[in-house]
């Protein structure tokens, strides 16, 4: 029997420098937007979060029951305008919830089987309220109201195995989910935008995994997903003279997806293999109109996701500087390596057809060399590569580069007692785009301000003690 308890504080205050068009960030990707210094874009984030976690543990039952509650505070300091009025967000939010999850190992039938069965509950409470942004300083209100969300997921799943090797599983979830809106702000344009939305849903699933070996698997799953849209998802300013808040009602995105793969290790070689396609009904994306105008987030009828995701870690030499002794490893040389890739596409989509949905890095890559030896030591290079340009509009004729980054890392890792690190990342200073915002058209949209550089040559380090 174990009982965790926990207590995290934290608190941020962060300067946002908005984004930057493709040739500024070529140019100097440390400036900031000029609207950013003049309206003195701010992000403030302060958090508590208690938790406890109950576990019991024997060869035949597993069970865990927790709860949790956590507080934001947040005021956000972003661009205003006449036609664009969210301005300052000031808003607090607490959280409750709990979980609740059983596994029982009793033989079914005579054949080992694994049943789990599990309920999260949640709540959040949201109150919040807009400004104008007058050179980083609060003007008049231009919108007030208190958002509450609730979901409620259960799960029962069952793996039976119908012979040493071969396991079939079953499973289910039902999840209730409630979205409340109730504005407190009616003398704008759009009056009165408070609502409530119930969504049900249920998700079935069904796999086999097939153990080749003690240490090596096979496995095929099919299961549908389902996600209702959340508060920012329906509560967002619209765009234009008199801008104002409004609730757009959405329905929930979901889909099928059929994966199959394999993990493993054999000798010096440990891999996962998976591979997948998600056919999406409903997804939930920040669209664009057919000319351009933003219009928040909506239900895309079609979509497809399709990918890889792999891992191969590969030890190359042992016993390099440090021989193998009877009480402990050796010295080793390895090298680990991960490959996605995101391949996701509009489905006959109305306006943009085919074309693939924008932001999504296509091929990324990462690789780490790494020497560790058994006193704790550790050290080697490493690479993140995005391997391919991807598109930032969605009607796919602006394009975010590709490049590669150079890092090291090195420390000294210890069971009990100090352990330290430093970590050394873009050696060589590329300047490269690590996020975007989505439009629609770059066409009719010339020079987008919607880059945001990742960091230059930069250096982190750390001390941690356990015991």
């Amino acid at each position: 029997m174990e009982n965790r308890f926990y207590l995290t504080l934290d608190r941020t205050n962060r300067n946002l420098p908005g984004g930057l068009t493709k040739s500024e960030m070529e140019d100097d990707p440390s400036q900031a937007n000029p609207l950013a210094i003049a309206q003195d874009w701010n992000k403030e984030l302060s958090n508590v979060r208690l938790a406890d976690k109950l576990s019991i543990r024997t060869e035949e039952i597993e069970f865990d029951v927790g709860a949790y509650w956590f507080h934001h505070d947040v005021e956000n300091r972003g661009f205003f305008s006449p036609d664009f009025r969210e301005g300052i967000e000031q808003f607090y939010s607490d959280n409750f919830g709990g979980t609740l999850n059983f596994v029982s190992r009793h033989e079914l039938f005579g054949r080992r089987n694994i049943l789990t069965i599990g309920l999260s509950p949640q709540y959040e409470d949201e109150p919040s309220q807009n400004y104008e942004n007058i050179f980083g300083h609060t003007g008049a209100t231009t919108a007030r109201g208190i958002g509450s969300s609730i979901n409620v997921p259960a799960y029962l799943e069952d793996q039976l195995y119908l012979t040493p090797r071969l396991s079939i599983l079953a499973g289910a979830q039902a999840i209730f989910a409630e979205r409340h809106f109730q504005d407190e702000f009616f003398t704008d344009e759009a009056g009165n935008q408070s609502n409530r939305q119930n969504f049900w849903g249920f998700n079935p699933k069904l796999g086999a995994i097939y153990e080749i070996n003690r240490k090596t698997q096979a496995f095929v799953n099919v299961s549908r997903s389902w996600q209702p849209p959340s508060l920012d998802n329906l509560v967002d300013f619209d765009e234009g003279p008199n801008s104002s808040v409004v609730y757009t009602p959405l329905s929930p995105q979901h889909a099928w997806t059929i994966e199959v793969g394999t993990r493993g290790e054999y000798s010096r070689f440990e891999w996962e293999l998976s591979l997948y396609r998600s056919w999406f009904r409903n997804e939930l994306l920040e669209v664009n109109d057919a000319f351009g105008n933003d219009i928040g987030t909506r239900n895309v009828p079609r979509t497809n996701h399709q990918g890889i995701e792999a891992s191969l870690e590969v030890e190359l030499l042992r016993d390099i500087l440090v021989p193998k002794q009877s009480n402990r490893a050796g010295d080793r040389l390895s090298l680990d390596q991960s490959y996605t890739l995101n391949d996701f596409h509009f489905d006959q989509n109305a306006v943009y057809g085919d074309n693939r949905l924008p932001g999504i890095p296509v091929h990324v890559y990462e690789a780490q060399l790494l020497y560790q030896s058994p006193s704790g030591f550790y050290a080697g290079p490493n690479l993140q590569c995005n391997l391919s340009r991807y598109p930032v509009d969605e009607a796919n004729t602006l394009f975010a580069d590709s490049y590669v980054l150079l890092g090291f890392r090195a420390g000294f890792r210890r069971t009990n007692g100090f352990s330290v690190f430093i970590d050394c990342r873009n050696l060589t200073n590329q300047r490269y785009a690590a996020s975007i915002d989505v439009i629609a058209d770059a066409r009719t949209e010339p020079n987008p301000e919607i880059f945001h550089p990742g960091d230059g040559r930069s250096f982190y380090g750390g001390v941690s003690w356990s015991w």
